[in-house]
């Protein structure tokens, strides 16, 4: 089983994250979208999901989507969460220099 990381650990990892923050024992992130970019980024985060067999919740938010990571098994947040935040990070990352 993966261990959870204790609040230190977390507040450590979210310092080399881009934008995410701890709530309520998960890792989560809301990130501003056009009504036809959910389609895609949805794929390619589940696509990186899929590679780590661990799959985050996505919601869409009126103009944007909600990503909430936590490992349900270990009761909060482990390294397979930090491991696909920073996924997502590079994945909203080259969304943007595509779109620049």
């Amino acid at each position: 089983m993966v261990e959870r990381l204790s609040v230190e650990e977390i507040d450590t990892a979210l310092a080399a994250l881009q934008g995410w923050r701890r709530e309520d024992g998960a890792l989560v992130k809301d990130v501003p979208i056009t009504p036809d970019s959910y389609g895609w980024l949805s794929e390619a985060v589940m696509n990186e999901a899929n590679e780590l067999d661990h799959h985050p919740d996505i919601e869409r938010t009126g103009d944007g989507v909600r990503f909430t990571l936590r490992t349900h098994s270990a009761g909060g947040v482990t390294e397979k969460d930090v491991e696909l935040a920073a996924r997502i990070d590079r994945v909203l990352s080259g969304a943007a220099r595509d779109r620049g």
